[in-house]
């Protein structure tokens, strides 16, 4: 099952920089996590600070669980992701006529 996950920085630290250390353990964890096959995609907001994900789990709980992992997330940095299942878009299936 895939998944689309969105990123915000977590409002009472939008204005602080993230140590160039905590950035770096956070791209060794996404690095981890595409090489594993669950991170697909990942891409900067342009709306606003953060990130887009497309990820592969089993369930929302194991996306959850492993998002939880993420150092900015641990630290505060980030806000609570919000995980959205996705489903198969149906326009593109053939049709009985």
């Amino acid at each position: 099952m895939q998944f689309m996950i969105l990123f915000s920085r977590h409002p009472e630290k939008a204005s602080l920089p993230v140590p160039a250390d905590l950035r770096e353990a956070e791209f060794q964890v996404v690095r981890g996590f595409y090489a594993d096959g669950f991170v697909r995609q990942v891409w900067l907001r342009g709306d606003a600070g953060g990130a887009c994900m497309m990820a592969e789990a089993s369930s929302a709980e194991e996306v959850a669980q492993k998002l939880n992992t993420l150092p900015l997330v641990q630290a505060g940095f980030l806000q609570a992701p919000l995980i959205v299942p996705l489903k198969p878009y149906l326009g593109f299936a053939p049709r009985s006529d």
